[in-house]
């Protein structure tokens, strides 16, 4: 498990270009992503191509907690009177809601079923 962590911390500090002080907050995010897609897909193992997912969620949580560098929020800019436009939180948001959802679409063909238990004779 340990080294599945490395591995995915490794490339989405590769990625986003953190340095290594950040490794721990990275590790920390990595496992919660791993046992979230766990649970989703109810599952004990992890199969090497939900790792790239689990990078993508990771680095987009650290951009979402600004752990990460992120791009400008600009929504707009006017060039008579200089006027810029900065992206609200709200908007920010239901973005992030939305792109989870695209996550679901990849983990759905890695869910397992859950099927109820034999309940033992009394």
């Amino acid at each position: 498990m340990e080294e599945l962590i490395d591995r995915i911390a490794a490339t989405a500090q590769s990625d986003l270009k953190l340095p290594d002080e950040q490794l721990p907050t990275i590790r920390r995010y990595v496992k919660r992503a791993v046992n979230r897609i766990k649970v989703f897909c109810f599952r004990k193992d992890f199969p090497e191509p939900l790792e790239d997912v689990a990078a993508q969620i990771v680095e987009d949580m650290l951009k979402a907690d600004q752990i990460a560098p992120t791009e400008n929020d600009v929504s707009g800019i006017t060039r008579g009177d200089t006027r810029i436009d900065y992206r609200d939180k709200t908007s920010a948001l239901k973005e992030t809601v939305a792109f989870v959802k695209n996550y679901e679409s990849q983990l759905i063909p890695f869910k397992r079923m859950k099927l109820p238990r034999d309940c033992p004779d009394d």
